[in-house]
């Protein structure tokens, strides 16, 4: 048996089938399937397949009939509420009888009830609407609640109201904790009161629930207990949570990496919930809230006192699927062979493919993960849970022993997922992967609310030091805190509607807000401290210098007597100190001579000593060895010894020796009781050597001389006996020693005696002549001490006067210094009071405000402050963080680096520079790339892109030398093996800092800097990235371009100017440095020096010199100052042009937002912008020349980006050009503007004033609303004006030109011309393109409506090796004969190589470009749109081209591609882009082909007369054919994509049947050219029978007649014989003189239809423009997307027509023939009807669907998840596109065909 579960869950293809049950449907149907391996056909056999479905809907799709009849179907619907209730009775009952009371039993019946009932109020009330998509219920979540229950015991409950609790909480955790918002929260606790009172009969409200007290019940309240004992009960007080919390904190930071978490209320209610999932079995949690909210820092710490295991995968370069596999094996062998309880904490930043996400839906619905193990893994696996089978008494079958290692893994293993519900992701997946709602308790994390911020700040702001005031300060910053936080959540959400800008708020930040201020104020107060007491004590240093002065002078007065009497006493002691020396002197001698004789003696008397110690040395060592062993005998050697009945021989002498020695007889039972004394050992010991009786010595010899008694012969009889032989042998040496030393004892005695005599008699002596010594010392001393003292007043005298000296040159160098450093130090008293403030709103601005423009930065900052003064919190009135944190010389650094010198640009610096987080810089032009480029160059900056193989490596070696990275190009999304450098998870291991990069540990070096820049002009970073960066838009302001242009302007114009300037900003950027390290060095001198500082003379030199050098610098800052003054306003003479040409980038940089493809780069921009300037005319005159300049860079940047735009988005350049050089002058308000382009905005017909007649309510609307808003522009009184005078001015402006019209009364003369295009928007809007266009050609010149052809020519020149040329295509355009054509005309034909770019040619395409830069060949790259996957390639190519040195300079790299959103933009920055499509106009798409005309060509054939006249005639089919596109199904039913190679091969068959015939055959000609060459592609007849009727018109046998007109206008016809005679410039003359606007005559259509083709181009430019101005106001404020979806819905619901039905057809449009046939048109329309209802019933049936899936009725599936984003921004849904007639046309509006419209 087979059994598929969820049969009807994959995806459906392209077209509609779901490949899994098509493969199942062949098996049953054909009994087998493809080996896909082997390639061979397996059958199949004896299989039964069983497979289980939801009903379709909501991600799951119908089954097809064809596999649906294999099966027989069995229907299981949702149990009755009487079923559930019956079968979950049965559970509660049986957990309740062992209840202690019986009225805790009787709650029973009222829990399963109120449990069930519960559960279908909330199937019924909660619905999965898309913001909801989670709010799916099933039985699982009343099994969950009952679940919760039962993990307290029945007999722990001591009461009904604690089983009532229960009951609340479990219900709150199963359904409460998935609610997002305070509406759906509050109806469920209402409806949890309302069961509590009828169910439960307790009278409890909802204060008492859900207010004051909050119910919580945990197992984690009393720490140290096991796991397994742990009881889960009431927390009676939920006030103690973050006390018990903060300890079981405090025991994981001590085993782990240290986290700080802050324990506010809702923090506690998320850990309490996810300890209470992990507690039980198969217990899983979807934790869903935005990045940064806490999710897996709570994770790890619920897991922390749950006391389980946690896992994470490590997600590194080149992490994939496999890799993911393999860490689940850990898991399973984990939870599973080793039987350990895991969490696996999964976020959705880690899902680098979905089939991550398939996996985990696996493990949480069945356990399982198809063909995770190998063989192998199983065999380790069984053999490891074999053992925990035997010991449940499970049978040890293979297949019981593998469903036991899955039961184990469900139970141990917990998966904890954390997801983000921005974006469709989160709705996809919970659609896509139903277990992770089914299997998971879901918790909702919501924004931090204002008190948890509150909390969390005051909790960091509790050591807080904050002087007198901090009791009031204190709560004042928390408060702001909060307030921040809220405004920037707020204003992210304007900036989104406004800017369409996406940023996201998370409480990241507002920790990086704490943390930064907390740095910041105590770093910054450091350093103000340090400045101030520097400068204090410099000022202190100074005045009591002053105050020394005066007294020094009085001093040196009363020294001069002293000195005087000094001087003579110090000449009478000299004299009587040598006197008494010599006296000294002689005593002396004396002395010596007695002091050497007892010297003598004294060596006499130690030569003796000597002699005696040698000859004891002799004995002593041997007596010393025998005292040694004999120590070493122990009772047992001598029991030994004495154990000898008849010792041996050698023994008994030795014993006999003894005794002898002893005075005891020899024999040998005297030697035995000698033995057995006690004392023996002693006695030898102790033994009196020293007087040993010649007699017993005598005695001894005998023994002695015995050649056998000698201790090594003696030791081979008997160890102890060895022992006693040294004894007495070293007694008879030290008694022979001792015999003659004695002697020399008494010698040495008697000559100790005479030589202490004599030394006595020498110390008497020598105590005299010290005495006489020292009286003399004193004496000397006294005459020292005085002529000392004679010294020292001289010196004080000297020094005095030097001091003197250098304090009047310490004075008048510092003296004015001193008066600076006073105020200065009052300044800064003042400033480090304000810090507290000022520090404070800095800070927000580092956490906060990157991401913003400088409107919202200033919107914010005020607000800040704001509230900052109306707490006193102190704050700079005029704050600026520049102003704060920036500093004056290293801003001018950055700026010399390339930072431009806007306020705004210097904010950015501080934020790149300052953040906690690294900084990402959204860099469209490429300021923030060259600023850190230059900045950190010294530092060896290394530059990596995004996919660059060596990102790891190259950021390990930097992280390792501390060298900084820049990080280039970077995505939406980050690489997650960078995420560990993003967050700086720097650890300490053995005294290193590490951090971990890919697989290795890296150590970790503090002067790694990264950077990271994208050059996406508008990313969309989604909160997971926000997170991890401080995102700063580092986008080029007005301003800051305008300050580089200016630069640019000066130094073309003024180079001296330009040039003085730079080397001014240097110069004074080295002399303000220099400036302050002079400040620094004094001040740091004075600080530093000790004493008086006027004795230090190198000081005060060094003092006096920096003040020089200072004064010196100060005064050539001065005159810098001053001469920059001058440079500068002589600079800004030049800032028109700058301005102007501000305004043309910032037009040009909006056009990327109309198509992908038309990128230009500031670089680029600004080098047309100088060549401008170095090419347009000269004057002396300023005021003319800066005319020149900004007439002539505007045409030309206008001619050159026009060169890249479709024609349809020229004429909107154009204008946009015009309105907004127009807005910077100020003659074009704000409100014109916008008035224009939306007119009346939302209205309410009802508010209006009645409408004259003539006027719908929409033109009345625009009128009441231009009067009330542009009164000031000219419009007051204008509703009166109509409600007078309404048919004078239908009347005049009832013509072709209607803005050009005279207009009744005064308004011809007051209203402008911008005025008049809104006049003509109210009243004549088709004509408003062709107003635009004049009013252009008005206010900058006609050149700007005026597009020239391409001419490669011209284009050319402007190309280079490194210079792309790009061809934008449009469809069918192939430029590759124009291409080919000018590769002839250069003689390079031969030498240019292209190849056509599709799967595989990628790799051919990269050598040819190799072979092509040394051979300096041309490569044409056909299609780079059809080779997405090598894109990056392409652009890794061209960003080599300029650092590459064997690049030919003949090289050029042709690039054709259609527009697609993929196309390398660096690539478009730097390229020559050039569109190629069909020209718009007759005028000038005949101007585009007759440029392309060569005079080879116009003089190809035999008969010029006739072949001119044809030639332009087929060339004026050409654009008439093109042309008639523009009118829709008017023009052609099928939009036909007729191109020049149509035109050439035309023009060739003419030419040659011109040639070979005599006579032109007209009807081949028509043939040919009508149904083959352009009738090739017409595939309706209608089509063709049009195609040829048009063309008949120009290969007419009159047209070789002068005057032969092509249409009614006379205005359009073939040059006559002589103008052609004179050649093709003048046929192009005559083209130039065609109207720029076409007569609908032309194409023989009618008024109308030319009507509707400009309202559809009018819409277009409006809708065009609009899109791109910033959304500050509109309709529909404070909808939800869900409310404008549905309420678009309703209204096409209600527009919808009935079905068409041939009954109610007229009479006459089924008529039968004669026949009783139907004709073919009938056929056609039943056909057409029948199709027309197919896509109204889907249209109809897919509006109800989404309007019940936005209610939640039933789940969004993926197709109406896909047409409510569609409806969303105003797109026909691709649902109804399928069963539409034309899939691909154009379809911005839905317009359906009434009943009325249909039978016409």
């Amino acid at each position: 048996v087979m059994f598929v579960d969820d049969i009807n869950m994959p995806a459906l293809e392209t077209y509609g089938a779901s490949p899994p049950v098509e493969l199942l449907r062949q098996i049953l149907d054909h009994k087998g399937c493809y080996d896909r391996q082997k390639l061979f056909w397996k059958n199949i056999e004896d299989m039964v397949e069983m497979c289980a479905c939801g009903p379709a809907g909501g991600g799951r799709n119908p089954l097809t009939p064809r596999f649906v009849r294999h099966h027989a179907l069995i229907s299981m619907p949702q149990p009755s509420p009487e079923a559930m209730k019956q079968i979950f009775q049965a559970i509660v009952g049986g957990y309740l009888t062992s209840a202690t009371t019986n009225d805790i039993k009787s709650l029973s019946r009222p829990i399963v009830e109120s449990t069930v009932d519960l559960f279908f109020n909330v199937l019924r009330d909660l619905k999965p609407i898309p913001a909801k998509a989670h709010y799916t219920f099933n039985l699982r979540d009343v099994s969950k609640v009952v679940q919760g229950i039962l993990m307290v015991k029945a007999s722990h409950l001591p009461d009904r109201e604690t089983l009532a609790k229960l009951w609340c909480h479990e219900v709150m955790r199963v359904f409460h904790d998935r609610l997002i918002d305070d509406a759906d929260r509050s109806y469920f606790t209402s409806m949890i009161v309302d069961f509590i009172r009828a169910g439960f009969k307790l009278p409890w409200s909802h204060d008492d629930l859900f207010v004051d007290y909050k119910v919580v019940f945990a197992d984690f309240m009393k720490m140290g207990i096991a796991v397994e004992d742990r009881r889960y009960e009431l927390v009676p007080s939920t006030d103690r949570l973050p006390a018990v919390f903060t300890d079981y904190l405090d025991e994981y930071n001590m085993t782990n990496k240290e986290m700080k978490l802050v324990f506010f209320w809702d923090a506690c209610e998320h850990i309490a919930r996810l300890c209470r999932i992990l507690r039980q079995p198969r217990g899983n949690a979807m934790l869903v809230g935005v990045g940064g909210s806490g999710k897996q820092s709570l994770t790890r710490f619920a897991a922390f006192i749950a006391e389980y295991k946690l896992f994470q995968i490590e997600l590194r370069k080149g992490y994939g699927y496999a890799e993911f596999r393999e860490d689940l094996k850990t898991l399973y062998f984990t939870a599973g062979a080793d039987g350990l309880p895991i969490v696996f904490l999964f976020s959705d930043t880690q899902i680098v493919t979905e089939s991550f996400v398939e996996d985990i839906n696996n493990i949480l619905n069945s356990g399982e993960v198809p063909n995770l193990f190998a063989s192998d893994e199983w065999e380790r696996i069984i053999a490891a849970v074999t053992p925990a089978c035997t010991a449940l008494g499970i049978p040890e079958t293979r297949d019981n022993v593998k469903l036991h290692f899955i039961e184990r893994v469900r139970e141990n293993l917990h998966i904890v997922l954390c997801m983000s519900p921005v974006g469709n992701a989160f709705r996809v997946r919970c659609r896509q992967f139903p277990s992770l709602i089914n299997c998971c308790t879901i918790d909702w994390y919501d924004r931090w609310p204002a008190e948890a911020l509150k909390s969390v700040s005051t909790q960091f702001f509790e050591q807080l030091e904050l002087g007198d005031n901090g009791d009031e300060l204190r709560p004042a910053l928390c408060d702001m805190c909060s307030e921040i936080h809220l405004s920037v959540v707020e204003m992210a959400d304007r900036f989104h509607t406004e800017m369409r800008r996406r940023f996201y708020v998370t409480p990241k930040s507002f920790l990086e807000l704490i943390s930064l201020y907390l740095g910041m104020l105590g770093e910054q107060r450091e350093k103000m401290d340090a400045a101030i007491q520097r400068l204090s004590v410099g000022i202190q240093k100074l005045t009591e210098t002053n105050k020394l002065v005066s007294g020094m002078k009085e001093e040196l007065n009363e020294l001069q007597p002293i000195l005087q009497a000094k001087t003579k006493e110090a000449e009478d002691l000299l004299v009587r100190v040598g006197k008494e020396s010599e006296d000294a002197a002689k005593r002396e001698e004396e002395v010596a001579i007695e002091a050497e004789a007892t010297r003598k003696m004294e060596m006499e008397t130690q030569a003796i000593a000597d002699d005696a110690k040698r000859d004891l040395d002799l004995a002593l060592p041997a007596f010393e060895n025998a005292l040694k062993a004999l120590n070493a005998l122990s009772k047992s050697d001598i029991n030994e010894i004495k154990s000898f009945a008849k010792p041996p021989p050698l023994v008994r002498k030795v014993m006999e020796c003894v005794c002898l020695l002893l005075g005891q007889q020899t024999d040998w039972d005297s030697a035995k009781k000698v033995l057995s004394d006690g004392q023996f050992m002693n006695k030898l010991v102790n033994y009196d050597k020293d007087n040993i009786p010649p007699k017993i010595i005598k005695g001894v010899l005998k023994y002695y001389d015995d050649p056998e008694f000698e201790p090594d012969v003696v030791q081979k009889v008997s160890l102890a006996a060895k022992s006693l032989c040294m004894w007495c042998r070293a007694m008879k040496v030290y008694d022979e020693v001792a015999k003659d030393v004695e002697p020399k004892k008494q010698l040495l005695a008697e000559s100790t005696k005479k030589l202490e005599s004599a030394q006595a008699d020498l110390k008497k002596v020598q105590d005299e002549l010290q005495g006489v010594r020292d009286q003399v010392a004193e004496l000397r001393k006294t005459c020292d001490d005085t002529i000392a003292e004679k010294e020292r007043l001289i010196d004080q005298a000297k020094q005095t006067e030097t001091r003197l000296k250098r304090a009047g040159k310490l004075t008048s160098g510092l003296g004015d210094e001193s008066v600076r450093w006073v105020s200065t130090v009052e300044e800064l008293t003042q400033l480090r009071s304000d810090l507290t403030g000022n520090i404070f709103i800095s800070s927000a601005c580092i956490a906060y405000y990157g991401v913003f423009t400088s409107e919202y930065r200033q919107e914010l900052v005020h607000k800040w402050a704001e509230g900052c003064r109306a707490r006193n919190i102190p704050v700079l009135d005029d704050f600026r963080l520049s102003k704060v944190l920036g500093d004056p010389v290293k801003t001018r650094d950055w700026n010399i680096w390339g930072l431009p010198v806007d306020d705004y640009s210097t904010e950015n610096g501080i934020l790149a520079t300052r953040g906690k987080r690294w900084p990402l810089c959204i860099d469209p032009q490429a300021q923030a790339n060259k600023w850190v480029k230059n900045m950190e160059s010294k530092n060896s900056l290394k530059t990596v892109k995004s996919n660059d193989v060596n990102l790891l490596r190259t950021l390990e070696n930097s992280i390792r030398l501390g060298t900084p990275v820049l990080l280039e190009d970077v995505g939406e999304e980050l690489d997650p093996a960078i995420d560990p450098v993003l967050q700086k998870q720097v650890f300490k291991q053995q005294g290193r800092m590490l951090i971990r990069v890919g697989d290795s540990d890296v150590d970790y070096n503090d002067s790694f800097r990264f950077y990271m820049t994208t050059k996406m002009p508008n990313p969309h970073y989604l909160p997971e990235v926000c997170i991890k960066v401080t995102i700063i838009n580092f986008t080029v302001t007005l301003k800051g371009l305008e300050d580089q242009l200016l630069g640019l302007v000066v130094k073309e114009e003024r180079p001296d100017l330009e040039k003085q300037k730079s080397h001014l900003v240097l110069s004074m950027a080295a002399d303000n440095k220099q400036l302050k390290d002079l400040e620094d060095k004094i001040l740091d001198r004075l600080s530093k020096a000790e004493g008086n500082i006027l004795d230090d003379e190198m000081l005060i030199n060094t003092l006096s010199d920096s003040k020089i050098t200072s004064g010196v610098i100060q005064t050539r800052v001065k005159d810098a100052e001053e001469t920059e003054k001058e440079i500068n306003e002589t600079r800004l003479t030049y800032t028109p042009a700058a301005e102007r040409g501000s305004i043309l980038y910032f037009v040009i940089a909006d056009l990327a937002n109309i198509d992908p493809m038309y990128q230009f780069s500031l670089e680029y921009f600004t080098k047309l912008f100088h060549l401008c300037i170095a090419k347009s005319t000269k004057s002396d005159h300023l005021d003319t020349r800066l005319q020149n300049i900004m007439e002539y860079a505007s045409l030309q940047i206008y001619r050159n980006v026009s060169r890249g735009l479709f024609g349809e988005h020229k004429t909107i350049y154009a204008f946009m050009l015009t309105t907004a050089i127009l807005r910077a002058k100020g003659d074009v308000s704000n409100h014109q503007m916008m008035t224009l382009l939306t007119g009346a905005g939302v209205y309410d017909p009802a508010q209006l004033p009645p409408a004259p007649a003539g006027l719908d309510v929409a033109q009345w609307a625009q009128v009441v609303h231009v009067t009330s808003r542009l009164a000031d522009e000219g419009f007051a009184g204008f509703d009166e004006e109509m409600l007078a005078n309404g048919p004078l001015w239908r009347e005049a402006l009832e013509v072709d030109e209607p803005h050009k019209a005279s207009l009744p009364g005064k308004w011809d003369a007051e209203l402008d011309l911008f005025s008049r295009l809104i006049v003509t928007r109210i009243f004549r809007m088709e004509k408003l393109v062709l107003a635009c266009s004049d009013y252009v050609c008005e206010k900058l010149g006609d050149e700007y409506m005026e597009n020239p052809p391409l001419n490669l020519h011209e284009v050319f020149p402007e190309s280079s090796k490194t210079m792309p040329l790009v061809f934008v295509l449009s469809t069918g355009a192939d430029p590759m004969s124009t291409i080919r054509r000018f590769a002839a005309d250069r003689n390079y034909e031969a030498r240019t190589q292209s190849i056509s770019l599709g799967q595989g040619q990628g790799p051919v395409a990269d050598k040819m470009i190799q072979d092509a830069c040394r051979s300096g060949d041309w490569v044409v790259l056909s299609n780079c749109h059809l080779a997405k996957s090598w894109m990056p390639s392409l652009e890794k190519i061209v960003e080599s081209l300029p650092n590459a040195l064997d690049v030919h300079d003949d090289f050029r790299l042709w690039l054709t591609s259609m527009p697609v959103n993929y196309f390398p933009v660096p690539v478009l920055q730097n390229s020559i882009k050039m569109t190629f499509e069909p020209p718009k106009g007759i005028r000038a798409n005949l101007k585009g082909t007759w440029s392309a005309l060569t005079e080879t060509q116009w003089d190809s054939c035999a008969k010029p007369q006739l072949w001119h006249k044809l030639l332009f005639g087929i060339t004026f089919f050409h654009a008439v054919v093109q042309e008639r596109r523009k009118f829709g199904p008017l023009g052609w039913n099928i939009r036909y994509e007729f191109n020049t190679t149509d035109l050439e091969v035309s023009v060739e068959t003419l030419r040659m049947f011109l040639d070979e015939q005599d006579e032109i055959p007209w009807e081949a000609l028509l043939y040919v050219t009508g149904q083959i060459h352009y009738g090739g592609r017409v595939t309706d007849d209608r089509d063709r029978r049009c195609l040829m009727c048009v063309l008949g018109k120009y290969y007419d046998p009159r047209i070789l007649e002068d005057g032969y007109l092509f249409d009614d206008s006379g205005e359009y016809f073939a040059p006559d014989h002589v103008d052609m005679d004179a050649g093709m410039s003048s046929v192009r003359k005559y083209i130039e003189g065609l109207p720029n606007q076409d007569g609908v005559g032309l194409f023989g259509m009618h008024q109308n239809a030319r009507i509707t083709f400009e309202t559809q181009e009018t819409l277009k430019l409006l809708d065009t423009i609009t899109a791109l101005q910033p959304r500050t106001s509109g309709g529909a404020a404070g909808e939800t997307p869900e409310e404008l979806v549905s309420a678009l819905c309703e209204k096409l619901e209600g527009d919808m027509p009935d079905n068409l039905e041939r009954e109610e057809a007229g009479a006459s449009t089924f008529q039968v023939n004669e026949k009783g046939d139907l004709d073919s048109l009938q056929i056609v329309l039943l056909h057409e009807m029948s199709r027309f209802n197919r896509l109204l019933d889907r249209v109809k049936q897919s509006l109800v669907d989404l309007r019940n899936a936005i209610k939640g009725l039933v789940v969004m599936s993926g197709e109406l998840d896909a047409m409510f984003g569609a409806m969303l921004i105003n797109k026909v849904p691709g649902l109804w596109e399928k069963v539409s007639r034309w899939p691909h046309a154009p379809a911005p509006r839905l317009e359906l065909h009434t009943r009325p419209h249909c039978r016409h």
